[in-house]
């Protein structure tokens, strides 16, 4: 590869990355409708992927290594303040979903993202979260935040997310 290639591929891989960045920096700044259900792309960068806000905070996503369902540091943090705004409001219901880059089989990524909710969903009851406002799904591969191939992407993709199912 020559020095004007390599820039090339450089160049695109900033571009690429602005634009991620760019678009958390959107998302989180844009109004919100009343509404209910699962719509992921509508909240790109939220963390919660309801179309409805919430009013005390938002709900931010966790993100995990490859191939893991462990919860680090970071993502222990972001459960706490999840867990928070869930306790102040009291009505509030989630849907925990786990989600996973493509790498490895369908069958194994459902399941990689079902251990990511459950630990995500566990981790929040012994925070005080009563279990019964938490539900959980799995779309393993199957709903990317960015489709690309490539690093940045896949960790991106390793992620679990919440859908206020009720307020």
């Amino acid at each position: 590869m020559n020095a004007s290639s390599s820039r090339a591929v450089m160049s695109r891989v900033f571009v690429s990355i602005m634009m991620v960045t760019l678009s958390f920096g959107l998302g989180a700044c844009g109004s919100k409708k009343s509404g209910g259900g699962s719509n992921a792309d509508s909240s790109f960068g939220t963390g919660a992927s309801s179309s409805g806000g919430i009013g005390l905070g938002t709900l931010q996503r966790v993100h995990f290594g490859f191939d893991e369902s462990t919860l680090n540091s970071e993502g222990r943090e972001t459960l706490q303040n999840n867990a928070q705004i869930m306790m102040k409001n009291g009505k509030m219901k989630v849907l925990v979903e786990g989600h996973c880059d493509e790498r490895g089989s369908n069958e194994y990524n459902i399941a990689l993202g079902e251990r990511r909710s459950k630990a995500v969903i566990d981790y929040m009851v012994n925070l005080g979260v009563q279990r019964s406002r938490l539900e959980m799904k799995s779309w393993g591969e199957e709903r990317p935040l960015d489709p690309t191939k490539s690093d940045t992407a896949y960790s991106l993709n390793r992620r679990a997310e919440f859908v206020i199912l009720a307020k």
